[in-house]
């Protein structure tokens, strides 16, 4: 009894009446015997390999397959299996570039309207780090604070063949550059130590080479730590008398203070006090101030509903000019930074420098990024990336790269160079550290340490333009002075007598508009090139239209898979058993 299971295999069954006549009669012998018959009865009515591929291309539903499997004509399969097989291949082709393009993104640019915007954290900064009258007279601080300086630096320089006077009197540099006996000497004292307050110097910026230039007296001459840039000051008192780097304690106790620093301040037409400012310490600019930050007693953050100059923050800065030090300054003026409140501020790194004596209106144009992270992208939201002060800001690519170099000096030199909160631990780096600390600047200057700090897939970054007009002039000065003179106790501030005639308040005052140029901002974000959805329906069209599958020719096409198999293993197990059964 026969039946066909599927289009293109027939199983057939023996009637199992006609075994059991035979079976009654015979020994085990002849029952063997008949079981290897029934069984070579039973192959005979199993489908050949080829029988199934012909069954498969009768009734596919795939296009060009069965014409290659049906057509009489050598040449006509050979035809057609040809055109399968290039139109296969061009499918192929496309849609591994559609999936090389799924890993990309493109960039989508939008204007947002919007009738408030959050105002960023202003950071202001003085460029002066330390006040020249909280100058401690101990050691450490001897070589700014020694009235002496002067003359022990013109001693030293004599000492070298370089005299103050010939910088005056001569217009080459060539002239009073040592002779080769005095670079021998300094070579040597540098080389062996001998010159301590020389080599201090020299530590002092990194001991990078700076050589001369080729018209000099003899090629290839170069003193170590003396930059070229500058030459022009050798006769000044403060020449390789460079302090050291102050520590938290002594930026507290000797730089400037937010109630002196910060005159006046407005935000929104309405005054605002120094107590909203958070004192945030940087290793270059001293005691720095933020308006707007994260831990401000303004616990929630400042909205601005208006744009214009009119709106925003407005500050009176004052400098204390009469407080900086040569050694330490070299500009004049305050450093302010626009950053989100919840991104710890590197005014080294960022912000615009004012001068005093003028008003500078800082205009702000919002921009807020998004990125893509894998696959499309490599961005971070930060929670896996260490960075500076995480446990209250959040990760950026300055923090995560400051904090990188910093673990690379405390971990291989036992200190660090800078006096972020995180490394309380560390001693500042010195002399007995300079080679240790070199080495890892190097390689962190060379991208040669393994810090991984890609972008963040959600920043707002806030472009600025600035425009600055003369202040006060001499008209306003006694108007402004006196509108300032009518709080209670402002005769002891130490502005009171800066302000007294215009030479001295443009030397000492700055003032600062910080607003939004307008409230819509600037949406850059990157969007997938294909979503997964368009790159399965991109794929799906592609094999229609150059192969004609679906799903459904795709399921045939594994059936037959697994009935070629199937039919293999039938057969290699039948060989097996009848070889057995002759043996």
């Amino acid at each position: 009894m026969c039946y066909q299971a599927r289009y293109y295999i027939h199983l057939c069954l023996i009637d199992s009446q006609w075994i059991n006549t035979k079976a009654a009669s015979e020994s085990k012998l002849s029952s063997s015997n008949v079981d290897m018959d029934v069984s070579r009865k039973s192959h005979r009515f199993t489908p050949s390999i080829r029988e199934t591929i012909q069954g498969f291309g009768a009734e596919t539903t795939a296009h060009g397959i069965p014409r290659v499997i049906d057509r009489p004509r050598y040449r006509s399969k050979l035809f057609w299996a040809v055109l399968v097989l290039a139109l296969f291949g061009v499918f192929i082709f496309q849609a591994v570039r559609l999936l090389r393009d799924y890993y990309t993104f493109n960039t989508k640019i939008e204007l947002v309207n919007s009738e408030e915007v959050e105002f960023p954290a202003i950071t202001v900064c003085n460029l002066n780090r330390i006040r020249l009258s909280r100058l401690p007279n101990n050691k450490r601080w001897e070589s700014i604070n020694n009235q002496t300086a002067y003359e022990s630096n013109q001693n030293r320089l004599e000492r070298y063949g370089i005299t103050t006077s010939s910088v005056f009197t001569t217009s080459s540099v060539s002239d009073y550059l040592p002779d080769e006996k005095s670079h021998d000497r300094i070579q040597r004292d540098v080389d062996d130590g001998g010159d301590d307050d020389y080599d201090w110097f020299r530590d002092s910026i990194a001991e990078e080479e700076y050589r001369w230039p080729h018209s000099m007296p003899y090629p290839g001459y170069r003193m170590v730590g003396l930059p070229t840039t500058h030459l022009g000051s050798l006769a000044s008192p403060y020449l390789g008398i460079l302090p050291p780097s102050p520590t938290k304690e002594e930026l507290r106790e000797m730089g400037h203070r937010r109630e002196d620093f910060i005159l006046e301040c407005r935000f929104n037409k309405q005054r605002c006090e120094a107590d909203d400012f958070r004192v945030i310490q940087n290793k270059q600019y001293g005691n720095c101030f933020t308006f707007n930050g994260v831990t401000s007693t303004q616990s929630s953050p400042r909205r601005v509903t208006k744009a214009g100059s009119g709106f925003g923050l407005h500050l009176t800065l004052y400098i204390e000019h009469d407080e900086y030090i040569g050694a330490m300054t070299e500009d004049t003026g305050v450093k302010i930074v626009a950053h989100p409140r919840d991104i710890l501020p590197h005014p080294e790194d960022l912000g615009l420098s004012f001068s005093p004596g003028f008003t500078s209106n800082i205009g702000l144009r919002q921009v807020e990024i998004k990125r893509l992270p894998y696959p499309h992208g490599n961005c971070t939201y930060g929670k896996d990336r260490r960075h500076l002060s995480d446990d209250v800001y959040e990760y950026n690519i300055i923090s995560c790269q400051k904090r990188c170099l910093q673990d690379g000096l405390a971990d291989r030199c036992g200190c660090v160079t800078d006096i972020y909160n995180d490394y309380d631990s560390f001693p500042q780096c010195n002399r007995t550290n300079r080679i240790c600390r070199q080495t890892v600047e190097k390689s962190f200057y060379q991208n040669q340490m393994d810090c991984k700090c890609p972008a963040k897939c959600r920043e707002f970054i806030y472009n600025t333009q600035a425009t600055s007009s003369v202040w006060p002039s001499e008209k306003h000065l006694d108007y402004w002075r006196k509108r300032i003179e009518r709080p209670r106790g402002f005769i002891q501030h130490p502005a009171f007598t800066a302000i007294q005639n215009i030479g001295e308040a443009r030397k000492n005052l700055v003032k600062v508009k910080v607003y939004f140029e307008e409230l819509n901002y600037e949406l850059v974000e990157q969007v997938p090139a294909h979503t997964f959805e368009s790159a399965v329906g991109t794929i799906g069209g592609l094999i229609g239209l150059y192969i004609g599958f679906s799903l459904i020719t795709v399921s045939e096409i594994l059936v037959l898979f697994y009935d070629v198999a199937r039919l293999m293993i039938v057969k290699a197990f039948y060989k097996e058993t009848v070889d057995g059964s002759e043996s």
